[in-house]
């Protein structure tokens, strides 16, 4: 609760003061100074920047199954990792395959989830995907947008990403 006592010894000499109620800037202060001294630590893993390779979201013409491909090179110096899964409409859907979230993909040592979102309206949908070094317990999120991946073309350039300790 060390936040707390920051906040408390931060109040009281405000409480203490002639006026009998903190001013905005009193309270700004004492917040300020508690959340400037509390701890942090970085969650950015003592690593390279992930690379995902060759990127393909290819999806059948009526959009009821996508199948996902690419490399994930987490510059270890290990070859490149080859991903490949598949994603279906769930029945009686109305979001596409391409619309359809998926997780528990297994890849050689990583594990990999795909999500999609439309928060940004009609056309601007993406899709995030989690890849998690089940070994080094690190983990990536690679975001694709749906014009990158249309067409089932791969996408270029290849994008990389910086990974992040799971505690």
């Amino acid at each position: 609760m060390r936040i707390s006592a920051i906040l408390i010894a931060g109040v009281l000499p405000l409480l203490a003061s002639t006026s009998p109620v903190p001013t905005p800037e009193d309270v700004s202060t004492t917040l300020s100074t508690a959340s400037s001294t509390a701890e942090e630590v970085s969650m950015m893993a003592a690593s390279p920047p992930w690379t995902i390779e060759a990127m393909k979201r290819d999806c059948n013409k009526d959009n009821t199954r996508c199948k996902w491909s690419f490399r994930i090179n987490d510059k270890s110096g290990a070859a490149p990792v080859k991903c490949a899964f598949t994603i279906d409409q769930k029945p009686g859907s109305v979001r596409p395959a391409s619309q359809t979230d998926g997780r528990g993909f297994d890849c050689g040592v990583y594990r990999v989830g795909q999500g999609w979102d439309g928060s940004f309206g009609q056309g601007n949908g993406f899709a995030t995907l989690s890849v998690v070094n089940r070994n080094t317990r690190n983990i990536i999120w690679p975001g694709y947008t749906d014009k990158q991946l249309a067409g089932g073309r791969v996408v270029r350039p290849n994008q990389s990403y910086a990974p992040v300790r799971l505690a």
